[in-house]
């Protein structure tokens, strides 16, 4: 007797891995790491700095009267190309990403700065909590079709605001980290523009942080639950 033919098995799938930061996010997690401490101790000198932090949002790179959104170690400013009469693109993000920063954790109690949530998983977050779930999902493809640098920074900065309203924190870290590369011509590992690759990274993380309807365990849940996980211990 001939045995049926066997039903192949589905191809295994990894899962996810959770993003590392660089070397220049993780000077920046420092730096709002640092800030973060001091404001939730109540220090002076640092609730004062991110009051000057927050005026200082709107500014040019370099113009912020507060050394957290300016200064780099040489290493950093060393790995790329700096012309003298315009911010390196580090120079941009970490100006972006600490001024924005003190905006997002003004008034709040708790952390901002989430270690291992993405931004786009915080903002699949906040869409979910929201009475208005459309809203959310069209302010945020509004930065996906951001064709500059400026245009995604004033729609991140609302977001931002909101996202401190239900107190949903993020990883500045990362989020510095794809600033920088958004400024970038081209991604070496894809090909594309920095832009193209910030966007694209930013849609499928939205979208893969929305839990499964049936609450399946799919692997493609891996990244969500890894977030979730850094984002209640509440990691430095």
């Amino acid at each position: 007797m001939v045995d049926p033919p066997s039903t192949p098995s589905p191809p295994i799938r990894r899962p996810l891995r959770t993003r590392t930061v660089s070397e220049f996010g993780r000077h920046v997690s420092g730096v709002v790491g640092r800030l973060q401490a001091g404001y939730l101790e109540k220090r002076p000198n640092s609730i004062s700095s991110l009051a000057r932090l927050r005026n200082s949002v709107n500014f040019a790179p370099g113009a912020a009267k507060s050394a957290e959104a300016i200064w780099l170690p040489s290493e950093l400013l060393g790995a790329e190309y700096v012309r003298p009469d315009e911010p390196s693109h580090t120079e941009t993000a970490l100006h972006t990403a600490v001024t924005l920063f003190a905006v997002h954790q003004q008034s709040q109690a708790e952390r901002m700065h989430r270690s291992g949530v993405t931004f786009a998983a915080a903002v699949q977050r906040l869409a979910l909590g929201s009475s208005n779930e459309d809203t959310v999902h069209r302010r945020f493809a509004a930065i996906g079709s951001a064709v500059d640098y400026s245009e995604l920074v004033y729609h991140a900065r609302g977001l931002v605001t909101q996202l401190r309203g239900e107190k949903i924190g993020f990883d500045y870290g990362l989020f510095a980290d794809d600033l920088c590369t958004f400024q970038s011509r081209t991604s070496p590992a894809s090909g594309l523009s920095g832009a193209e690759y910030v966007r694209a990274l930013w849609g499928r993380e939205y979208w893969r942080a929305r839990p499964k309807p049936n609450g399946s365990d799919d692997p493609d849940t891996a990244e969500t639950a890894d977030a979730d996980d850094a984002y209640n211990d509440e990691q430095e």
